[in-house]
């Protein structure tokens, strides 16, 4: 009897072996190597531990196809490697799910599927247009004079910083007179335009440290895991192992994250004022119970606050850290910056979103940062909602697919010389933008909620940093173009650099 149940066994094993590593679909991407049970993650870790997309890469050129077979654990996933391919993802509606049954990816939000980031179908479509309708009302992805004049305040303040010194202890220790730890000195500013939209006002200067605690915690998330997910993201089991594949950190910053968020909500709850910002509107709907749908609870609500605040909170000062840091690699660049700005603004104010469209090439310029520094390698996973195809390749429903940017941002075929940092390549003849062919928001039905709201203020911040300031390196700090940390974001290594006012004519 024991030897039969051995038999059983091992013909089970050795069908589990062909199935996951000899048989193919006939119609099927070709399929990176891969071993029973943990799939394809090894070889790409082993290919390059810290950034395992390079690892993608790598087997996209030995397989020759822009769409290649990756098995993450046991999930199946599809990555689409070149433009067209995840042009087509971004634009199909049946590549608009998400994995929203993931243990991590529902232990960040109560044990359930909530917010915007992983929830799919009538919850998604649901929650994300009350908050985009509402949020819109203050200034979230549209022209509104008053946020506008906020930001501006936000901006004068930043300037006010890096100029004046700090005035308390805490910012003693992010600020020295003439030096800035980025992205630190960054983080007050992010935080409070977000904030102020989310909760309706802004924290006063003395209360910045506040802000830094919310921006360090959505950074510990982002680099708890790796751009794939991580380890964690295809074995479950592996939650119980601490720290050593990242949970502990993603639960620890998230739930620091919610922490924050309940302490407000709770200290709003009785107040009548239901229009200030995001949480005012959310809390009305709450109130007037017969009107509540089955998708409106306060746990969504705030889970709905935790994915908008904290990309805006990590992304975003990262993002401005990448160029500022390309550009002081690229002393023409900076020359070219400011005496656009120069030439077109002047010294007598500040730099605002309506110049804009006379600054090209500031903005040719950040739009290069983009891609030379793909922030999100792997954007955020898409699901297949049904069978459908990509490219010719079928696809079968609930097959996860990946739209790999990092990939697209280097294609050669696509760039030219794509190792070069050069912002004169979105700029035509006549000075004038071209075509984006990246996609650092995403795009389609799918496309970054916070794309416009963040394109604003990355200009915004980074235009006004290069009209008021020239940037040093300091030495012994990490100021290289290789000084970053692999997360689910590619971050910058804090580092200290000096600021020294620009001697304005």
């Amino acid at each position: 009897m024991i030897s039969f149940l051995f038999i059983i066994f091992l013909l089970l094993i050795i069908y589990k072996i062909y199935n996951s590593v000899i048989h193919v679909s006939s119609n099927t991407p070709p399929c990176l190597p891969r071993l029973p049970i943990i799939g394809s993650y090894w070889h790409l870790l082993w290919h390059d531990y810290e950034y395992p997309y390079n690892g993608i890469i790598h087997y996209v050129n030995k397989l020759q196809s822009k769409i290649v077979t990756c098995y993450f654990g046991s999930h199946k996933t599809i990555i689409a490697n070149d433009y067209k391919s995840i042009k087509e993802v971004l634009t199909k509606q049946e590549f608009n799910g998400r994995p929203i049954n993931v243990d991590i990816v529902l232990q960040r939000a109560f044990g359930k599927s909530l917010g915007i980031f992983f929830t799919e179908g009538t919850l998604w479509h649901e929650q994300r247009r009350f908050a985009l309708r509402h949020m819109r009302d203050f200034g979230f992805g549209r022209r509104h004079e008053i946020f506008e004049t906020n930001v501006m305040e936000e901006i004068a303040i930043l300037v006010d910083m890096l100029k004046e010194g700090p005035i308390n202890d805490e910012e003693k220790k992010f600020l020295k007179n003439g030096y800035a730890c980025f992205p630190d000195i960054l983080y007050p500013y992010v935080a409070n335009v977000i904030l102020n939209i989310m909760f309706g006002e802004r924290f006063d200067r003395s209360q910045y440290h506040k802000l830094i605690y919310f921006c360090e915690s959505s950074m510990m998330f982002q680099k708890s895991l790796d751009t794939s997910g991580g380890a964690i993201f295809q074995f479950w089991f592996l939650k119980y192992f601490g720290n050593i594949f990242g949970y502990t950190n993603a639960i620890k910053a998230t739930y620091q994250m919610i922490n924050f968020i309940e302490e407000y909500i709770d200290n709003k709850k009785d107040l009548d004022d239901y229009d200030k910002g995001l949480i005012g509107r959310y809390l009305k709907i709450l109130k007037e119970k017969n009107n509540i749908t089955s998708t409106f609870s306060q746990k969504q609500l705030i889970m709905t606050l935790v994915d908008f605040m904290f990309p805006a909170t990590s992304a975003l000062p990262s993002a401005l850290v990448h160029a500022i840091k390309l550009v002081m690699h690229h002393p023409r660049v900076v020359n070219n910056i400011q005496e656009e700005i120069d030439r077109v603004v002047g010294t007598g104010r500040l730099v605002t979103w309506s110049d804009r469209k006379n600054l090209p090439y500031i903005e040719a310029t950040i739009r290069e940062s983009l891609r030379y520094e793909t922030l999100t390698p792997l954007s955020v996973f898409h699901k297949t909602l049904k069978k459908t195809t990509l490219c010719d390749y079928d696809i079968p429903k609930d097959t996860l697919v990946v739209t790999n940017l990092v990939a697209l941002n280097t294609d050669p075929d696509l760039w030219g010389d794509p190792e070069n940092f050069r912002p004169e390549r979105f700029l035509d003849e006549n000075n004038e933008l071209r075509k984006d062919f990246t996609f650092p928001f995403g795009f389609g039905h799918r496309v970054c909620p916070g794309e416009t709201y963040s394109r604003y203020n990355m200009f915004e911040v980074f235009a006004v940093l290069m009209q008021n300031f020239n940037f040093s390196f300091v030495e012994g700090e990490p100021t290289g173009l290789d000084d970053k940390e692999s997360g689910l974001i590619v971050t910058p290594k804090k580092t200290w650099i000096q600021v020294k006012a620009r001697n304005m004519k």
